[in-house]
């Protein structure tokens, strides 16, 4: 992962500038998050601090982020150097959280196109534990990952949102899809990996997580031209995925 990643930096931090991704992802995961002015808030798989950034902005008031490609986590801090708002970058594997950022009792994880990398069941839980122990009791967690619903025979038809999806294996538990992300003039290319609802909510529940939670995607009202969007929202890649921590979160 991280050297798939490192690879392609520079060209996936310029498709945030992806219409869709504004209108829709974006305004998504601010109405999951709501109003997170004075509260603490880990960014897990952050990326370049797009949603890192945007969160301090808005007022919270402590913003850490983690992701386990060193050149994402350059970008970020190059960012943070040119714009400081305070934010804190680390580079590491979700599922490796150092047990120091596990302590900070943050009150809100956004984890924004995350769990659905994780390549194993195995994975997928120690990264939902390590996401929990970060949290402070009642904190919440706010994603978006990999529509389980969605049948391969949906996958094409996002040309036109500039990307592709396709399944790369038979569906099943930790199967690959590959998806191609016009940046520019190339397509860049990476996986993910299908989970059912059922495989999500029990390593959310196991990593002591409730009242686990699937939501469709939102289009921004303030759009101009919202049929643009129908195709996608009707037959939608990723959903919204929150879940709250219940108390003390068990230990594997």
């Amino acid at each position: 992962m991280p050297a798939a990643y490192d690879a392609i930096a520079k060209d996936y931090q310029r498709t945030k500038a992806s219409p869709v991704r504004a209108a829709i992802e974006t305004w998504t995961l601010g109405q999951l998050l709501g109003d997170c002015r004075g509260l603490s808030v880990l960014d897990a798989g952050c990326g370049d601090g797009f949603h890192a950034r945007r969160l301090m902005v808005a007022g919270a008031a402590r913003v850490a982020g983690v992701d386990v490609s060193p050149a994402m986590i350059e970008l970020a801090r190059a960012e943070e150097r040119a714009r400081p708002l305070g934010i804190q970058y680390a580079c590491c594997a979700v599922e490796d959280l150092p047990d120091l950022m596990c302590a900070a009792g943050f009150n809100v994880v956004l984890a924004s196109y995350l769990l659905h990398y994780a390549p194993t069941v195995e994975v997928l839980g120690r990264m939902c534990q390590r996401l929990g122990s970060a949290l402070a009791s009642g904190g919440r967690f706010v994603g978006l990952t990999e529509n389980p619903d969605q049948q391969p025979a949906d996958y094409p038809g996002y040309a036109a949102y500039g990307f592709d999806k396709q399944a790369a294996e038979p569906r099943g538990e930790g199967r690959r899809i590959t998806y191609g992300l016009v940046s520019g003039r190339q397509i860049i290319r990476f996986d993910t990996y299908w989970y059912s609802r059922e495989t999500y909510a029990a390593a959310l529940s196991a990593a002591g997580f409730g009242q686990i939670a699937w939501h469709p995607l939102q289009l921004d009202p303030s759009v101009p031209t919202p049929e643009f969007y129908g195709d996608y929202l009707r037959n939608p890649p990723v959903l919204g995925l929150t879940a709250v921590r219940r108390g003390a979160v068990p230990q594997p």
